[in-house]
């Protein structure tokens, strides 16, 4: 669902600042920041979920550091 977001310029900047730490639009950013802030019910599988990701993104640095 389509929606337009207005921000202030201070948050705009910081949506930017997420979004390049996620390396991703600032549309994936926001959707992102409301999933990780939003309370989860389910949370033992929000964190499962999350450290899969996490686990999956850095796999190549944390072989990396076995390795090391």
């Amino acid at each position: 669902m389509a929606m337009t977001l207005r921000l202030t310029a201070d948050e705009d900047a910081t949506l930017a600042r997420l979004a390049q730490a996620f390396r991703t639009s600032k549309n994936s950013a926001a959707a992102a920041a409301i999933e990780i802030a939003a309370p989860r019910p389910d949370h033992p599988e929000f964190v499962a979920a999350a450290t899969g990701r996490l686990l999956d993104r850095y796999a190549g640095l944390l072989a990396r550091l076995a390795e090391a």
